[in-house]
């Protein structure tokens, strides 16, 4: 059986859903507000920094000697009703035996709570959040072998799921089985650091529990 490291945001809750909007215009509104610069301009740093750190708060931090804990508390400040709750996820994850874990760019806290909204967190084992990846993000490699190490995961035995093509790439360099979540499914087939692509999470996982089914 597959242990699976799943990504949180517009991967277990959809794209559509807007959330992840919300937390790039936080994100704006900070570094406008702490920088002292436009939005505008504000913009082009969050953009850069992501490019070039993997995270936002990863260049800032760098960059600018900008305290982690302020910025996630309010770029996380949210509101997530449209997030809704998905049984049939529930009730995969509730029987599937493999190890289940959260790996995501963001805080615990803001994991526990999408969790309960999609009413999944009592069925997921343990979340490792950005604290836990000493604030070294996704995509490098560092954060990877961190919770490899963490829950004595084997590459070979692990499956990713992402929305972000470049984390699945640190993944696949490691050994581990990619999965991407997005809606433009033809256009990431090709890659070939991708094993399947799919738009929704749950779909993903029943392809890879039958192919694992399949060749064991």
């Amino acid at each position: 059986m597959l242990d699976l490291l799943i990504d949180l945001d517009n991967t277990v809750y959809p794209e559509s859903s807007k959330i992840f909007s919300q937390i790039d215009k936080k994100m704006k509104e900070f570094i406008s507000k702490n920088l002292s610069v436009s939005i505008e301009e504000a913009f082009k740093i969050q953009k850069k920094y992501f490019k070039e750190n993997g995270t936002t708060l990863h260049g800032l931090m760098l960059h600018h000697n900008i305290k982690p804990s302020p910025f996630l508390k309010y770029v996380h400040n949210i509101n997530l009703a449209s997030i809704k709750r998905n049984i049939e996820l529930k009730n995969f994850l509730k029987n599937y035996s493999g190890k289940k874990i959260i790996f995501t760019n963001g805080t615990k806290e803001h994991a526990v709570n999408v969790l309960s909204k999609v009413s999944i967190l009592e069925n997921i084992d343990s979340i490792f959040d950005i604290v836990n990846a000493d604030y070294v993000p996704k995509p490098n490699s560092m954060s990877y072998k961190k919770v490899i190490t963490k829950y004595n995961l084997s590459p070979r035995n692990t499956v990713m799921f992402d929305d972000i093509p470049g984390n699945l790439k640190t993944a696949n360099k490691i050994g581990i089985k990619t999965v991407l979540i997005k809606k433009e499914l033809e256009k990431y087939r090709t890659f070939d650091y991708i094993d399947i692509v799919s738009d929704d999470l749950l779909k993903a996982l029943y392809q890879i529990n039958k192919r694992n089914s399949y060749e064991d």
